[in-house]
């Protein structure tokens, strides 16, 4: 590359490029600089012309880079990381920090960190405010891409490339009874006995999984039909059902809680938590140990306020009593 080409490499045009890179999308990439699509177009067939590749293809989450964005990316993430720390403090000061947070996040997994997280907050960053929302039916990153969440917690497979994911730990599922239940003392039972007798599960999101799917199919191929009698995200409506005589299958954690939560109620059947039957580990792929993920957008990667939130929940959540630590 001559001079002259060194010339037309302006600030705006690598960041422009940089933004695409992490996005994945022109179209999300001009509402985050707060340019038109036309013109952050223009700044893309720029570098296209420059170098000589189309530097992005159209794939089913968006652009996918070449070879050729993937090694421009690398050497010019450097430069506008060293120019942004002539403008940004390299202390984070979290006792002045006003910030929102939105995450996305299940309440079996949220129950492993939310107590010592608000308490974090509470004494080290009072100024930030926190959203905490299940997850709904589309992709589990369209709202880290669209920018309406910063953070999400589950069990992932795989991500696109501007998402960036890290294990966290493994989670155990359980079954719950009340003493209404007919199971209610024995210390485990057989899946046949378990549908034997209705059922209720939380989360509907669950029975859309590839692994739950392939885990009942492989189930139904043995003869067992584990289509629940109840199905529900509400913990009222599952606190009922167990009340009336139902199993739940759910999360370690979530198992606890309803033995804490029901325990302090007045004129409640006592509550059980019991192991998931042997038939339903033999053929979970995970055998019964599921792994969670925080995920994240590349954009808010070096951010120090959104990587000192997500280290906290990352630390609080191995700390879980329920939670099984990666080796």
């Amino acid at each position: 590359m001559q001079l002259n080409d060194v010339l037309k490499l302006d600030i705006k045009i690598l960041v422009a490029f940089v933004t695409i890179m992490e996005e994945g999308s022109v179209s999300r990439a001009a509402d985050r600089l707060g340019v038109t699509q036309p013109a952050l177009s223009k700044s893309l067939q720029k570098l296209r012309d420059l170098f000589k590749d189309a530097l992005f293809t159209r794939q089913a989450y968006g652009l996918s880079p070449t070879a050729k964005a993937t090694e421009l990316n690398d050497l010019i993430l450097p430069i506008l990381s060293s120019l942004s720390e002539l403008m940004t403090p390299s202390v984070l000061d979290l006792k002045s920090l006003t910030r929102r947070f939105r995450l996305r996040v299940d309440e079996g997994d949220l129950e492993n960190f939310i107590e010592p997280l608000l308490a974090a907050l509470h004494y080290d960053a009072p100024g930030i405010r926190l959203s905490t929302s299940g997850w709904g039916e589309g992709s589990q990153f369209d709202d880290l891409m669209s920018g309406h969440a910063d953070i999400g917690i589950m069990r992932i497979k795989g991500t696109p490339g501007n998402i960036r994911s890290k294990l966290i730990g493994y989670m155990e599922a359980c079954i719950v009874l009340s003493e209404a239940h007919p199971l209610f003392h024995q210390d485990e039972i057989s899946l046949e006995e378990l549908l034997a007798h209705k059922t209720v599960t939380h989360h509907l999101r669950n029975h859309q999984d590839s692994t739950f799917q392939n885990t009942a199919n492989k189930l139904k191929q043995q003869g067992y039909d584990i289509e629940p009698s109840l199905e529900t995200d509400s913990l009222m409506v599952t606190m009922q059902a167990i009340k009336r005589g139902m199993a739940l299958v759910a999360s370690r954690s979530i198992g606890e809680l309803f033995t804490d939560v029901m325990c302090e109620k007045k004129n409640f059947y006592p509550i059980k938590v019991l192991p998931i039957p042997k038939e339903v580990i033999e053929a979970d792929e995970y055998k019964g140990r599921h792994p969670i993920h925080i995920f994240w957008h590349e954009r808010s990667n070096n951010d120090l306020a959104h990587r000192w939130l997500r280290e906290r929940i990352i630390h609080f959540m191995r700390e879980s009593p329920w939670m099984h630590t990666p080796e």
